[in-house]
């Protein structure tokens, strides 16, 4: 007797065990299959819309105050040219005679850059970081330039003196300036009154300046048409063609 109510217990025991030990397994599956079932059905991939290729952006630079001047007549055909050719292309124009909101560079804007500065002197400073990042914003750069005293126009000294900054358009790295605008392009129209052999570096701080500030700011991909003022009205004839040759083959 003893043995067998031992034995019933033991097999009373083992089934005991068998369900305890088997419900939370029971339990689990159910919770998994219930959750399972809660997901939302699998959806689809939803196609992204095809992407085409962004409309470039040029800015156009005229620091010329004359219309009817070399460098503005010539820049012109380019520009209108480059309109016909890429019609969904964002032209904007900065005519630097009648353009009001880039700052006088000067020792005012410098404050503006450190914590020391007055509050007009930061609203100086935060003026020009505004034209800084238009400027950025552009692919292809049209500088039109007339020659003043062998070198660029005050307008025109005075917007690349805001717009180098470090840390903006160039940094400097183990001691060398950077640029940081790679990847632009930019034509110079330069008219002049003379020819200046040795590339114009014996006499002409006009274009040899403008490549290497542009450079200096990672623009690599140069062009130029140079104008020579005193052909007269022969002048712009070889430069237009220049301009149209331009438009088909780079822009």
């Amino acid at each position: 007797m003893g043995c067998g109510a031992s034995a019933s217990a033991k097999e009373k025991g083992e089934k005991t065990n068998e369900t305890s030990a088997g419900q939370p397994l029971l339990e689990s599956a159910e919770k998994s299959a219930e959750a399972a079932a809660a997901q939302p059905a699998a959806q689809p991939a939803e196609e992204l819309p095809a992407t085409g290729s962004k409309a470039l952006r040029v800015l156009v630079i005229r620091s010329s105050p004359r219309p009817d001047g070399h460098s503005n007549k010539v820049t012109s055909e380019f520009v209108n040219g480059l309109k016909a050719k890429l019609p969904d292309a964002d032209v904007v124009e900065w005519l630097l005679e009648e353009k009001t909101d880039i700052p006088d560079f000067g020792q005012a804007i410098i404050n503006g850059k450190g914590a020391d500065g007055t509050e007009a002197e930061k609203a100086l400073w935060q003026q020009g970081v505004k034209i800084i990042d238009e400027f950025k914003s552009f692919d292809l750069y049209v500088v039109g330039s007339q020659m003043w005293n062998f070198a660029v126009s005050p307008k025109l000294k005075n917007l690349i003196d805001v717009l180098l900054a470090t840390g903006h358009t160039f940094e400097y790295v183990d001691g060398a300036p950077k640029g940081l605008l790679v990847g632009k392009r930019v034509l110079f129209v330069c008219a002049h009154l003379g020819s200046y052999p040795n590339g114009g570096l014996d006499n002409d701080f006009q274009l040899p300046y403008l490549k290497y500030i542009w450079n200096l700011m990672g623009v690599s991909e140069q062009k130029d048409i140079p104008i020579i003022a005193y052909k007269g009205d022969d002048a712009d004839t070889e430069p237009l063609e220049q301009a149209r040759a331009l438009v088909k083959d780079w822009a």
